[in-house]
């Protein structure tokens, strides 16, 4: 009797996180707001954009995002556009369309051909473009990243008003081009993106979040170390450290989910949770508080027959399914009838892979396997 009142204040725990995570996302702004203007005051920007290596899919999956982007920007910005030299036949149509389309937008499009400086080839093409740099301000997104109407100059304001010397932004994803992306949406949308939202309403914090980071140049050049941040899988939340306080912006962004493979999906999905635990391990270790299906198994398998085990068991599968697509559709991402019946699985990918990422597997990321202990490759 004492275990299963146990398990029901443990369960209990679990449905208030979902109740609060779901209260966050549903109240987080959903567009641009007005805020005060900069007094007339001209601040120069430069957004970085290196693109990974494309292979033979060309552009489908970063066009929309940097166009969202280039649309935005006027003579006071910049756009430095990294482009490994075999992609560019596939690169080439797409600039002299943003070209036609935004003549008034500046892209300077780098190529090479040479190997990676540092473990980490994002950080590699970092150190190639910071050179061109020209913006007082500096701002660092991912390839994918799409971003809304208007979101050039509600940055800037918004990082001139903060208080902090780097303003991040979170991000959640609204589209499931494939089935396998259901795991990235899972995961960004129910675990992590709730979480962040959390996060900003305690006032700065000591990381970054990939989604967008924006900071000043002169910041830059004196507090970061490019060997130590070349050498870590998690850039964003190192550069985070480097160039503290950070806050987080109120603007949520969006990312695309891109696998079309369950392997490749489950290998995304492990890689972002071993980041999380190898960055935060006491708040990852802390998750257990809020996942009562640990509790309903360990009673499934000590006591098979029992009926109230298997309703617990299945009671909270079933809560974690609602919640999921509840908090998905909350941050703009609708759900069909087979990513449903998908998710009745996910309770135990949860539990799975929290386990697994507590193991001494490394992960692996653009070819190379990363164990954390070490940072680097």
């Amino acid at each position: 009797m004492f275990v299963e009142a146990l398990l029901i204040l443990w369960s209990g725990c679990g449905l208030l996180w979902w109740v609060i995570s779901w209260r966050l996302v549903v109240t987080a702004p959903k567009a641009i707001t007005n805020m005060p203007g900069l007094g007339g005051k001209k601040i120069s920007l430069t957004i970085f954009k290196p693109l990974p290596p494309l292979e033979k899919r060309g552009l489908v999956i970063e066009a929309r995002g940097l166009e969202s982007f280039i649309s935005q920007m006027d003579q006071d910005s910049e756009l430095l556009l990294g482009v490994h030299e075999p992609d560019w036949p596939l690169v080439a149509p797409f600039v002299q369309e943003m070209q036609s389309s935004y003549p008034d937008s500046r892209v300077t499009v780098v190529r090479r051909s040479e190997s990676d400086l540092f473990s980490n080839p994002k950080i590699a093409w970092q150190k190639i473009l910071v050179p061109l740099a020209k913006g007082e301000l500096w701002l660092w997104s991912d390839a994918d990243i799409v971003v809304p109407p208007g979101f050039l100059q509600r940055a800037v304001t918004e990082y001139e008003s903060c208080g902090a010397q780097m303003l991040t932004f979170p991000y959640a994803i609204r589209s499931l081009p494939h089935p396998p992306a259901l795991l990235d949406a899972l995961f960004v949308n129910a675990e992590f993106y709730p979480g962040v939202l959390l996060l900003r309403r305690f006032g700065f914090v000591h990381f970054g979040l990939g989604a967008a980071m924006l900071f000043s140049r002169e910041s830059f050049l004196r507090l970061v170390n490019w060997e130590k941040l070349g050498a870590s899988l998690a850039d964003d939340y190192v550069l985070g450290q480097m160039l503290h306080p950070v806050q987080i912006s109120d603007l949520t962004l969006e990312t695309v989910a891109d696998a079309t493979e369950w392997s490749s999906a489950f290998e995304h999905y492990f890689r972002w949770k071993k980041t999380v635990c190898a960055c935060q391990p006491l708040g990852f270790a802390a998750q257990i508080i809020v996942m009562p299906l640990f509790g309903w198994i360990g009673l499934v398998l000590w006591n098979p027959g029992s009926l109230q085990a298997w309703l617990g068991f299945f009671g909270m599968v079933q809560a974690d399914v609602f919640f999921a697509g509840l908090i998905c559709r909350a941050a703009g991402c609708r759900l069909n009838f087979s990513a449903w019946l998908i998710m009745q699985a996910w309770s135990l990918w949860r539990i799975i892979f929290w386990i697994w990422c507590w193991l001494p597997y490394p992960v692996k990321w653009r070819d190379k396997l990363w164990h954390y202990a070490q940072e680097h490759a």
